[in-house]
């Protein structure tokens, strides 16, 4: 008998039972008596496996199998790699305009309640100032965290450096490949950006603190059939050249969910040291933009990151900034 994985649904458990079952068939008194539940609940679950767009045949005295996986990605593939005990709610989708734009509308509809949204693709996805992120079918994963952090808004300015270390450790353990963080929200990966981050926070008017916090991130898992479009294409990287037989973004959205819960529930400030490690920017000569209307570009020296996690720059006039707002840009003299 199969020993079924713990903290899945039924439906879910019966489509554990029909991938491993592959091409042969299972019939529902078997299903039913692995999952301990009545036959009339395994067809429950089979239907609504089809409403997801699973192509399943049933045979007369033969039982069922899976003909078409069609989601790309599923709660069920996510599941079986979390480890965190944090109660979480996780809704995961084919296709969607913007996982942060759930997560916002989720937090009206159900105040208090954390939860993890996932998809295989974004119409709408979002980056930072307003501008569109690129997020294709199949080759990306896109994922926002709401969560209720109940801290001041000067405590929870670091939060994007935070995910940044926490996404950059994820990877690491998901799928070996060690990348660096380009300050304030961007990792990357043989010279490329590989991932975004997106941290949107709605505050409380009465207290002056957050009310809750939706954290995205965007992630160029594989190389997009097409390409990257021409306005990022001497920017954007990927992280594997093409998937594996193993569910490499099951693995990354679960190990992301596992090490922000852990970073989130350490002592503030104990992730400074790894995003000075992983900083791809100290010692390099950058271009400094701070988006003030009528200001010009600087160029400066990149000298450290400070507690805070603001950048520390020398300017070519000998002048000295901390940075805790703005864009920079590496540049090669």
């Amino acid at each position: 008998m199969t020993a079924m994985k713990t903290g899945l649904t039924s439906k879910e458990q019966i489509l554990s039972i029909l991938e491993a079952n592959g091409a042969n068939f299972t019939s529902g008194e078997e299903m039913a008596g692995k999952l301990f539940i009545t036959r009339a609940a395994v067809w429950k679950g089979i239907r609504a496996l089809k409403k997801e767009g699973y192509e399943i045949e049933a045979v007369t005295n033969r039982g069922y199998r899976l003909v078409k996986n069609a989601p790309s990605l599923t709660a069920a593939d996510i599941k079986q790699y979390l480890t965190t005990r944090r109660e979480l709610e996780l809704f995961v989708y084919d296709e969607v305009g913007s996982t942060n734009d759930l997560a916002l509308q989720y937090a009206k509809e159900h105040p208090g309640r954390e939860a993890l949204f996932v998809a295989a693709r974004q119409t709408n996805g979002r980056g930072r100032r307003g501008r569109s992120f690129f997020s294709p079918k199949d080759t990306g994963l896109y994922m926002s965290f709401l969560i209720y952090p109940h801290v001041s808004f000067e405590e929870a300015s670091t939060y994007t450096s935070l995910t940044a270390v926490a996404l950059s450790e994820a990877i690491e353990t998901a799928l070996n490949i060690k990348t660096g963080i380009k300050w304030v929200n961007d990792i990357f990966y043989n010279d490329r950006k590989v991932a975004g981050i997106l941290t949107e926070g709605i505050a409380s008017m009465e207290d002056h603190s957050l009310s809750h916090v939706v954290i995205g991130a965007g992630i160029n898992v594989y190389n997009p059939y097409e390409g990257f479009p021409g306005e990022i294409r001497d920017i954007a990287g990927f992280l594997l050249d093409t998937p594996a037989k193993e569910n490499e973004r099951a693995k990354l959205a679960a190990s992301f969910a596992d090490r922000l819960i852990e970073r989130l529930e350490m002592p503030a400030g104990s992730f400074v040291d790894q995003y000075v490690e992983r900083s791809i920017l100290i010692g390099k000569y950058v271009r400094v933009e701070n988006f003030v209307k009528g200001s010009k570009p600087k160029y400066a020296k990149v000298t450290g990151i400070d507690g805070e996690c603001r950048l520390l720059v020398e300017y070519e006039d000998g002048r000295t900034e901390a940075l805790s707002s703005g864009e920079v840009s590496v540049r090669k003299y």
